[in-house]
């Protein structure tokens, strides 16, 4: 089985357009995945993320922690091989002290905050945080 029949595979299922119809609704919704394994939940997103009525919308996807989101992230992209999304780190290198500054993560947060808050060109995407 190669990447594009599991993608498809995901993209045509019947659980996916559930959670598509839940996000194209008219009030916003919130939608929590559990019990998910190795990287089902990417394969999910990604296909709510590349399904017609749902790819013009933006996403924000909170995982666990900075690690988990930091693997989601990189899978995903792997996955869609999509431009449009972008990792939200922590700006800090640790969560003991928060006078250290982490200067990669901060590129990272300022290109996404400016990727999104730009009123020209393309801001469609999604946040993994």
């Amino acid at each position: 089985m190669n990447l594009d029949m599991l993608t498809n595979g995901y993209l045509n299922d019947s659980r996916c357009f559930a959670i598509v119809d839940r996000i194209t609704a008219s009030q916003p919704q919130q939608i929590q995945l559990k019990g998910l394994s190795g990287s089902a939940a990417p394969f999910i997103v990604s296909a709510v993320f590349n399904h017609s009525a749902a790819s013009q919308l933006n996403h924000l996807i909170i995982l666990r922690d900075a690690e988990e989101a930091a693997y989601f992230h990189n899978t995903l992209e792997n996955i869609t091989s999509a431009l449009n999304l972008f990792y939200f780190p922590s700006s800090f290198k640790n969560k003991k002290n928060y006078r250290l500054l982490n200067a990669s993560h901060v590129m990272l947060r300022t290109e996404c905050l400016t990727r999104f808050s730009n009123p020209m060109g393309e801001r469609v995407g999604a946040i993994i945080t």
